[in-house]
C-alpha cells in the first residue's frame, strides 16, 4: 500500500485555548497551528480533535494531499456553558 503526507491546518476564534489532532490512534503534531502527517492510501481514516476554551469558541481543520482537500470540519463549536469540545470525521485518502 501506497503512503500520502496528509497537510492539517486548525484555526480557531472565540477563545480558544488549547487544541489537539489526531488520525486514527497517531496524533498529529501541530507547531504554529499546522502539522502534517503520513497515512496509507487508498483507505478510509478517522479525524479526531478536542479543544478547550470559551463557551461558544470555534475550531475549523482542513486537510490537504498537495492541494487538494480531503477532509474539512468547518466548525465545531463548544456547547454553551461548557469549556470542552471534540468530534470525529472519517475520510479518504
Amino acid at each position: 500500500m501506497a503512503t500520502r503526507r496528509v497537510d492539517f491546518t486548525v484555526t480557531s476564534k472565540g477563545g480558544v485555548q488549547g487544541s489537539w489532532i489526531a488520525v486514527g490512534g497517531d496524533d498529529v503534531p501541530l507547531v504554529n497551528d499546522e502539522g502534517s502527517i503520513t497515512l496509507q492510501s487508498p483507505k478510509t481514516h478517522f479525524l479526531v480533535w478536542w479543544f478547550v476554551g470559551n463557551p461558544g469558541a470555534k475550531l475549523t481543520i482542513e486537510g490537504k494531499v498537495g492541494q487538494q482537500t480531503v477532509v474539512e470540519v468547518k466548525e465545531s463549536t463548544i456547547p454553551p456553558g461548557q469549556t470542552e469540545g471534540a468530534g470525529s470525521k472519517r475520510f479518504d485518502v
